[in-house]
């Protein structure tokens, strides 16, 4: 008998185990892979002298390029510091405005389908488009931003994009834009909320401000920690919007740009150091995980004592 358990237990779980196998071969592929090269090869030679060949620095070198991102390469802790702190404006900016965004659209007040597939438009349009749309934006000449400036200060005749501080700030105006999914995620959330949690406070007498602190924000903090993630290691990995805007300049480099300009943007080609500085993108975005895993699991804590 047990043995015809076991056997039963075994099939279901190489039945689950055969529709898993696709994704994890697909994983392995075209993910594992590709880390465990980036990792193997921030050891290595691989430039433009022998772009078919990488060659092993050897133990004495091994850690040669980190060397050089950390103590020659002049951009990396420019571009490692604002990174980090778009991350930071993800959270504190994206996440905020798309949990605030949602709980009104819960109250399911006069348009409210309207305007959320009105929120969804910026999630489908790519954020190189986006770039373009904010590019003629703060454009110098004839941009929106600039006529405004010009107005309450003619003298000014530049870009605000060229202003070191100020640009970061322009360009986050554009990276906020993309908080319509996260919106989306969220109000899905609430509405799957039982409706009888929201019967009882109402005939508590409970204040619509206290029924979304007490009720439908515990009840969402799954969803919101997701979006903290998406939104921190979108910012973490930002490029496009660095690209198309400013093209990194006025201190506006990230790690993803970095990386393409050590890779690509250069006769010199050096991909061992670009992988090197993704070795880094890959750490801080593993540990951009943690970190709001461990901020959330304490509010948990908190929460049960």
């Amino acid at each position: 008998m047990i043995k015809i358990f076991n056997n039963k237990k075994f099939g279901k779980q190489l039945f689950i185990f055969s529709f898993l196998l696709p994704t994890l071969l697909c994983f392995f592929i075209f993910y594992f892979y590709s880390v465990a090269t980036i990792f193997v090869t921030s050891f290595t030679k691989w430039d433009y002298t022998n772009l078919s060949h990488p060659e092993f620095l050897g133990f004495d070198n091994l850690f040669a390029n980190y060397h050089y991102i950390f103590k020659e390469y002049p951009f990396f802790m420019e571009a490692l510091f604002n990174s980090i702190r778009w991350a930071i404006i993800g959270i504190v900016i994206q996440v905020p405005i798309a949990v605030s965004i949602a709980i009104i659209l819960s109250k399911k007040l006069s348009g409210w389908k309207v305007t959320r597939n009105l929120f969804i438009i910026p999630s489908i349009i790519s954020s190189a488009a986006m770039g373009l749309i904010f590019l003629q934006i703060y454009n110098p000449n004839y941009g929106v931003v600039n006529e405004i400036i010009k107005f309450f200060n003619p003298d000014f005749n530049g870009s605000v994009l060229l202003i070191p501080g100020v640009n970061i700030v322009a360009m986050t105006a554009a990276y906020v834009f993309f908080t319509g999914a996260s919106t989306i995620m969220v109000l899905g959330q609430i509405l799957a909320i039982p409706k009888s949690l929201y019967e009882a406070a109402e005939i508590d007498g409970i204040s619509n401000f206290k029924v979304d602190w007490y009720i439908t924000l515990p009840m969402i903090k799954d969803t919101i920690k997701t979006i903290s993630v998406m939104a921190a290691s979108a910012g973490f990995l930002i490029y496009n919007e660095v690209f198309f805007l400013t093209n990194g300049a006025a201190g506006t480099k990230s790690i993803s740009f970095i990386i393409r300009e050590l890779a690509v943007s250069s006769s010199r080609t050096q991909y061992a150091r670009a992988n090197t500085v993704g070795v880094f993108q890959i750490l801080g975005g593993l540990l951009i995980i943690v970190l709001i895993g461990l901020i959330f699991r304490n509010k948990d804590n908190k929460l049960m004592k």
